[in-house]
């Protein structure tokens, strides 16, 4: 199955939000009949650095595993290949759009595109289409306006407890948006 759809989660080493984010929507896009690959990518990436230990830790807890994962690091070449762009802060969002200014349309934080996109059922779409998805990308960037976009916090460096609430957020926003662009089901 070719991909037609591509997403790249972003945070800033790669080796916490991001790569969490990452292992969740592949498991929320297991059944999903439209082709998706999902990567993930740090602005300060901790390049080939595995997954912090409690971020594995939680994503156990949840039956999941990012034992594979390693960090890479947000290039022109990532940007300019994604569909969409999910960043977990806006100086992310900043960042990606500073490297390819084309992708500003398609760049938002994972809570604000959750929000932007929930709102933008394009019915004229049949579900599980990259059309559909790519619609409602559109949708959501003409939807945006000037207030600060919600984010995800970080919890790098703290207890385990920051890990376990991320993951939970994640989870919702993902939800949210994966939900969106896939359309009915």
């Amino acid at each position: 199955m070719s991909v037609e759809f591509r997403i790249l989660l972003v945070c800033t080493a790669n080796i916490c939000r991001s790569a969490m984010a990452q292992v969740i929507a592949e498991a929320m896009l297991n059944s999903a009949h439209l082709p998706v690959a999902t990567g993930s990518a740090g602005v300060r990436a901790l390049v080939g650095r595995p997954m912090a230990p409690h971020a594995i830790t939680a994503l156990d807890r949840l039956g999941l595993d990012g034992r594979a994962h390693r960090a890479r690091m947000l290039d022109l070449d990532l940007v300019r290949s994604a569909d969409l762009l999910l960043t977990m802060e806006a100086g992310h969002r900043a960042v990606a759009v500073g490297i390819a200014p084309e992708a500003e349309r398609r760049t938002f934080t994972l809570p604000e595109f959750a929000e932007l996109a929930a709102g933008a059922g394009h019915r004229r779409y049949r579900s599980d289409t990259a059309e559909r998805a790519r619609a409602i990308v559109e949708s959501a960037a003409e939807r945006r306006d000037a207030r600060r976009a919600p984010e995800v916090y970080d919890p790098y460096g703290g207890p385990y407890e920051g890990y376990e609430t991320c993951t939970k957020t994640l989870g919702e926003a993902l939800s949210h948006a994966l939900g969106a662009l896939l359309g009915p089901r």
